[in-house]
């Protein structure tokens, strides 16, 4: 889904806990929060600071060109 969006010239990020798999699939642009969970890739809930943090990071992913099968992982201490 990601590309097909892309190629109508909108760019994306995907916010991943799953680096290696997402590696696999290739996305254009992705980040991952290192030592975070399947349903928790924005961080602890109720914790606005964290998430909007970790959104800020992913959408500063797209402003650079498209990294294919590059996850930049990131601890978010």
């Amino acid at each position: 889904m990601q590309r097909a969006i892309e190629l109508v010239g909108i760019p994306t990020v995907v916010v991943t806990v799953e680096p290696e798999e997402t590696r696999q699939a290739r996305p254009p642009r992705a980040l991952c929060p290192r030592g975070f969970i399947a349903g928790h890739s924005l961080g602890r809930p109720g914790d606005p600071a964290l998430q909007k943090w970790i959104l800020m990071d992913a959408l500063g992913l797209l402003v650079g060109p498209p990294r294919p099968g590059e996850v930049v992982e990131k601890a978010f201490d």
